[in-house]
């Protein structure tokens, strides 16, 4: 109930009454209305200090936002919310308050226990710097004679940006390396031509704008196995930490996927695509690479030419693909891909998928596809089929697929609370030669045939992979960081795998093979 400042008409009212006029008992103005000069009636803010996550210059910010509370029974008048400091050489603090765009707003009233929103983004321009460097400012209020600042911290990062007018793709350098110096930014689909070779050094963070792909039609060479290299990082554009859980849309987001470095979908692919014409042997090589927020991971296309290519995925993880880790189609066809030691986590749809036939060597590799991302996942984990149906018809070929020391494991359950099949591979005549090995393995499946059919399963070896039992990973649940190590006592892979040729001495932490 609002108090009151009353003003008594009795005598007037009486005089009316008796003159037959209209009666006035009260005259009344709501106390949140009356400005107070009083010292103490200040001005607060929801935050001590808004924080930017390192922006790209010439890029801009997301829009960051803060209350500014009247926390008095009576309205104030605010002298003004405005940037303190003055004009910088590199950056623009911009604030909208009351949905004006301004620096400053000056002279208005803010009603008792009443607020009023401060949206604030900021634009950074490219410096000589290489390393991130700190844009301070602050917003202060006043009134009643009183100022409060809340702080403005922004970080800016100079990058590297490939980008085209309308229509067009950005085209990399032949032979040009991309260094750890800046980072890349992908602001559309950038193109290595065929007969040209990219090199990605350790180190080296690369950012996809949405949409945006690393399409290679000549060869990628991308990180390194020395063990103290560092590894290359593909990634979304976005670099702040969450989305807005307060936001209807996103409440329902488990609290890795409300992390913006978890959540698939932000870019398209690395795309390895054959390609006419070109006169290198299509060798593609992914090292230390570890691949996030994709639509998918690494997209092997071989379908066009049937040239012979190879591609080797080692030391890598490729975590929170929307579709898939790895998607193929008629991948490795007269070559082969290899997969080794490597992660695929947390896919939309499939870890590792492949259509239309080629030869696949998987070892010392988990396949984790633990929580379904979005929603149930229906879809297995594992999926070859020897068909592919292109523009101009159906194509069909030989699998020829090595699963071997690896983990394919989800935990999901059926309707009928049963482990769910995670593996499917289809043969479709005329191509009948299609040779399937899975040996020393932890796989979920409840299709007996894949521990008990050495013939044709095992390259001859019967019983020797272990069916639906957890790995027990140390912690494949933890919401933010996943830890996919083996528990040391309890899993049923220790000592499962077998020495292989060449061997594979060093597990992804760098510790030894065990």
């Amino acid at each position: 109930m609002p108090f009151f400042r009353c003003f008594s008409l009795r005598a007037v009212g009486a005089w009316l009454v008796l003159l037959g006029g209209p009666l006035f008992f009260l005259a009344c103005e709501p106390q949140e209305d009356i400005v107070t000069t009083n010292p103490g009636a200040t001005l607060t803010a929801s935050v001590e200090t808004v924080r930017f996550d390192t922006v790209f210059t010439n890029r801009g910010s997301i829009t960051k936002r803060f209350w500014v509370y009247n926390r008095n029974a009576k309205a104030v008048r605010v002298d003004e919310i405005g940037l303190a400091g003055k004009p910088s050489a590199v950056a623009t603090f911009l604030l909208i308050i009351n949905g004006r765009e301004t620096t400053i707003l000056r002279n208005f009233e803010l009603r008792g226990k009443d607020s009023v929103l401060v949206l604030v983004k900021v634009t950074i321009d490219p410096t000589a710097v290489d390393t991130v460097f700190l844009v301070p400012d602050s917003v202060l209020l006043r009134a009643n004679g009183t100022t409060r600042y809340v702080r403005l911290r922004a970080y800016g990062e100079n990058a590297r940006y490939y980008d085209a007018p309308p229509g067009f793709a950005p085209v990399i350098a032949c032979g040009d390396t991309w260094t750890d110096r800046r980072p890349i930014v992908l602001l559309k689909t950038a193109i290595v031509d065929a007969n040209c070779v990219l090199t990605i050094d350790p180190g080296t963070r690369v950012y996809l704008a949405k949409n945006a792909s690393l399409l290679v039609r000549g060869r990628l060479r991308c990180g390194s196995l020395a063990p103290d290299a560092k590894p290359v990082k593909f990634r979304g554009l976005r670099r702040d930490d969450f989305f807005d859980t307060t936001d209807p849309r996103y409440a329902d987001l488990p609290l890795d996927l409300a992390k913006y470095a978890n959540t698939p979908a932000q870019w398209g692919a690395i795309i390895l695509e054959e390609q006419p014409g070109s006169q290198l042997t299509q060798e593609d090589e992914l090292f230390n690479t570890d691949i996030r927020n994709s639509t998918v991971g690494v997209f092997i296309s071989g379908t066009l030419y049937l040239r012979g290519q190879r591609v080797r995925i080692e030391n890598c993880f490729i975590r929170y693909a929307y579709v898939a880790g790895v998607y193929g189609e008629a991948a490795g066809f007269g070559g082969g891909v290899e997969m080794v030691n490597t992660v695929v986590s947390r896919c939309g749809e499939r870890a590792v998928i492949n259509l239309g036939g080629g030869t696949w060597h998987l070892a010392h590799c988990t396949l984790d596809m633990s929580g379904a991302i979005f929603g149930r996942r229906d879809t297995e984990a594992l999926y070859f089929d020897n068909a592919l149906t292109l523009p101009s018809g159906r194509f069909k070929s030989d699998h020829f697929i090595t699963f071997e020391n690896s983990i394919l494991w989800s935990g999901l359950r059926d309707n009928n609370g049963d482990l769910q099949n995670e593996i499917r591979l289809i043969r479709q005549s005329p191509a009948d030669d299609s040779l399937f090995t899975f040996r020393h393995s932890v796989l979920q499946t409840p299709f007996a045939r894949f521990n008990t059919d050495g013939v044709h399963y095992g390259r001859g070896e019967a019983g020797t992979n272990v069916l639906n039992e957890d790995p027990r990973f140390r912690d494949a649940a933890a919401p933010v960081k996943l830890d996919l190590r083996l528990d040391s006592l309890r899993s049923p892979a220790r000592r499962l795998g077998e020495a292989l040729s060449p061997p594979v001495p060093l597990d992804l932490r760098n510790d030894p093979m065990r």
